[in-house]
């Protein structure tokens, strides 16, 4: 496997490397391929893939990236977990009479042989980079079932002490250093991850401890822990945040960056005292390096929608909102309207807390408080650095509203997140943030608001037909029986019958009729009437548009909006 000129020879044949080039690094890996393959994978991560199919092609196997593959846990589970982290290799999905194995050396007939011998099946090898295998193996080992276990290991093998009170730092460092709470955590770290909850939560009973997950905006049980373990668990996570492990009684904040081979998952923290002990909840960051952000065409918008944002990136000046609550995926439908615009011939800046996406070619800020860096800080230097276009992570308070607007009034396209429920209620937000109309009007070009909705899982879809009352509270029926789709729970989707998400969207174009009624003071109601003569839809229409195309339920509209009656009131 050391030895394969065949990749050296396609590296220069397709441009990665000069022949002179490639000879250096080849020597100075002592004749290794593979190292040259894994090194160049490491300094170019946004060419692994390419890398990847490379040396894939060289030795006559397929290439797979097991990070956007779809495990099937039952093939999975058919090789222990020993074997797979020790020969690197792990199976991924069975395929007619074969199991497909992603393998870092698919060219090793005796550890082929051998997983065949455990198996039982013919075993059809991939090839997949090293750190990617070992990343896989620690993410989809874990299980709710091994958390239990190891729970009850804790329990009865470890010195568990429920009150703390009176304990010193050192002994809250052993208790938290105990191995079985190490691997406890790290584990429920690493099962979050794999399941794609974007919160997990650590919540004390009177009796014992919830542990829920919330998983495509809903939350989920995982398990229930001996109130015994509660103080060890949060004393570890508060140690891995830098956090004061003695303080119970007030909140705090921290954050944890979880390890693993291919990437770093980030984690916020955060604590309060409740009447039974501290709960904690650690929002998922996720690693802003590793994702990919997506095109305009890719965020389910309707094509009305789309043109309507299309239109709105296009235009040379002015401010434009996403609303919606946190974790509706506002900043992902801005990255995607700055990754249409970051050009050569634009000067790109932003101000984020946190920063999510990296995005090669603008200029990135953090916010930071402890050096007093800040949102109306950093958005006036921003006028001086020349800019095309300014994003602010959010808008929270009536001075970065003003600078925005302003700096959208003088020539700049400015993009901002808020927290508002529908796009017609973001306008009397900033006025309640203290922002005059006649600075609202003529800087704001279009607000978009957007929820986040479980999708239909597609391998368990089948059509079904709902009550005719419950039809005619979304639609009207022309005595035409109309289709619905539901998941009917499978093991690819953990018997929800939802796989991921998809948005669902309104969109405000401030046209001048609008303008003028909100310079005019006109309430909410006549304001919304002037944007529906120029197509104005709530996100409601948008989603049960979604829900007659199969790709929702009536219940998750029902879950994430209101009646439009409602909304009025």
């Amino acid at each position: 496997m050391k030895q394969n000129q065949t990749f050296m020879q396609l590296l220069a044949s397709r441009g990665i490397l000069t022949a002179d080039a490639g000879a250096r690094l080849l020597q100075t890996f002592d004749g290794d391929a593979f190292s040259v393959l894994c090194h160049l994978a490491k300094i170019h991560p946004h060419r692994k893939a390419f890398l990847g199919r490379l040396w894939g092609d060289s030795i006559g196997i397929s290439y797979v990236d097991t990070s956007k593959t779809l495990f099937q846990r039952d093939v999975l589970l058919k090789l222990p977990e020993e074997f797979a982290r020790k020969h690197r290799i792990v199976l991924l999905y069975e395929f007619g009479e074969a199991l497909t194995a992603a393998m870092t050396d698919p060219t090793n007939q005796a550890v082929l042989r051998e997983a065949q011998r455990i198996t039982g099946r013919i075993i059809s090898p991939v090839f997949s980079l090293p750190e990617d295998i070992e990343t896989a193996v620690e993410l989809e080992y874990q299980s709710e079932d091994q958390l239990s276990a190891l729970s009850s290991k804790i329990v009865t093998e470890s010195v568990v002490i429920s009150d703390i009170t009176n304990l010193t730092r050192d002994e809250l460092q052993n208790i938290a250093g105990d191995q079985g709470v190490v691997e406890f955590v790290k584990g429920l770290l690493l099962l979050a991850v794999r399941q794609r909850a974007s919160d997990v939560h650590v919540e004390p009973g009177e009796e014992k401890v919830r542990v829920r997950f919330r998983i495509d905006g809903v939350l989920q049980e995982k398990s229930t822990l001996e109130k015994a373990l509660l103080a060890p668990v949060l004393s570890r996570l508060k140690i891995l945040s830098n956090l004061d492990i003695t303080e119970k009684r007030k909140p705090q904040d921290g954050r944890i960056s979880l390890t693993l081979p291919n990437r770093t998952v980030d984690l916020r923290f955060s604590s309060i005292p409740t009447i039974y002990g501290e709960k904690a909840v650690l929002r998922v960051l996720g690693d802003s390096r590793a994702k990919d952000i997506p095109d305009l065409v890719d965020l389910s918008f309707s094509s009305s929608n789309l043109k309507a944002v299309k239109r709105v990136v296009d235009t040379p000046y002015g401010i434009f909102f996403v609303t919606g609550p946190t974790g509706s995926g506002k900043t992902t439908t801005l990255f995607a309207m700055l990754k249409h615009l970051n050009k050569p011939g634009k000067n790109v800046t932003t101000i984020e807390d946190p920063i999510e996406y990296r995005l090669a070619g603008i200029n990135q800020v953090q916010v930071n408080p402890a050096i007093d860096l800040d949102f109306p800080v950093a958005l006036r230097s921003f006028l001086r650095q020349d800019p095309d276009v300014i994003l602010v992570g959010e808008i929270r308070d009536q001075e970065t509203a003003e600078i925005a607007c302003r700096a959208a009034l003088t020539g700049h396209l400015v993009l901002a997140t808020m927290h508002a429920n529908t796009s017609l209620q973001a306008l009397t937000r900033l006025m309640d943030m203290g922002v005059q109309p006649d600075i609202i009007a003529p800087s704001v070009i279009g607000i978009l608001s957007q929820r986040l909705v479980r999708k239909v899982c597609d391998n368990c879809k089948e059509k079904y037909f709902p009550p005719v009352e419950a039809v005619r509270r979304v639609i009207v029926m022309d005595g035409t029986e109309v289709p619905f789709y539901r998941g009917k729970g499978c093991n690819q989707c953990g018997q929800s019958g939802y796989s991921g998400r998809l948005g669902i969207h309104e969109m405000l174009l401030v046209n001048d009729a609008v303008r003028k009624g909100v310079v005019g003071g006109a309430p909410l109601a006549e304001i919304r009437g002037l944007a529906e003569t120029a197509g104005y839809r709530t996100m409601r229409h948008d989603g049960i548009k979604k829900v007659l195309r199969g790709l929702t339920t009536l219940e998750e509209i029902e879950r994430v909006t209101i009646a439009e009656e409602e909304s009025d009131e």
